[in-house]
């Protein structure tokens, strides 16, 4: 129930003397044995307040505007590079305590350091190994062999549907409103020849999610539809 000036449950602030309403009794006779009070008399205790700012003297607030790590005015918090000794300023203490733990360089050494593509640290045994490791198992062959063989059929076909030039089906520009059964409006990527009977038939996981067996319906189509085989 919404808390409106309608509500029957109601009582007097201590403090002010304004009305706070309530959508129900129990919260009344709660707030009366609590001897609530009202949103703008509430105060913090001076003993919470020096508690925060304990708490949060020094750290990065997270929904502060991050800034940049290396400040383009001078600060008191500085150390040089361990490459090329440039002085590096940050802007809280605890920044400059973290740089020093990891040893970190400047921008510039870190550009040619560090610069790496996601291929150069993402290649397929690091992928196979996080898939194996997401469902549960230690290793890729541990992970083939106990793995239910449809699942992991079924998660391959949708994984190389996603890698197909979707953008070239009929329809594609329908899909801003995709979404799932149910969703009024909603369209879906749909595999003609259901990836079900495709497991059934012997038919790859490739050729099951290649583009020309993928159509853009809606979702009431894509449930109604009947079976309307490709030739495999």
């Amino acid at each position: 129930m919404k808390i409106t000036k309608e509500s029957k449950w109601s009582r007097d602030c201590p403090e002010c003397g304004g009305i706070l309403y309530y959508s129900c009794e129990r919260y009344v006779d709660r707030a009366e044995s609590n001897n609530s009070v009202c949103r703008n008399c509430r105060k913090m205790p001076d003993s919470m307040k020096q508690k925060l700012s304990e708490h949060w003297t020094g750290r990065k607030k997270p929904n502060y505007p991050k800034s940049r790590r290396v400040q383009s005015e001078p600060t008191e918090y500085n150390r040089k590079c361990p490459d090329c000794e440039k002085v590096i300023y940050y802007a809280r203490a605890d920044g400059l305590k973290t740089a020093t733990q990891n040893n970190t360089v400047c921008d510039g050494c870190a550009n040619y350091k560090y610069e790496k593509t996601w291929n150069d640290i993402i290649d397929e045994s690091a992928i196979k190994k996080m898939r194996a490791t997401k469902a549960g198992y230690s290793t890729w062959e541990e992970y083939k062999e106990k793995y239910p063989k449809k699942k992991a059929y079924i998660n391959e076909v949708h994984r190389l549907t996603r890698k197909q030039p979707l953008h070239l089906l009929r329809d594609y520009d329908r899909l801003e409103n995709t979404g799932v059964m149910g969703t009024d409006g909603a369209y879906q990527i749909d595999h003609i020849k259901s990836i079900d009977r495709c497991w059934k038939d012997g038919v790859s996981a490739h050729q099951c999610a290649d583009i020309k067996n993928l159509q853009i319906l809606t979702w009431k189509e894509n449930l109604d539809k009947s079976s309307g085989y490709i030739k495999s």
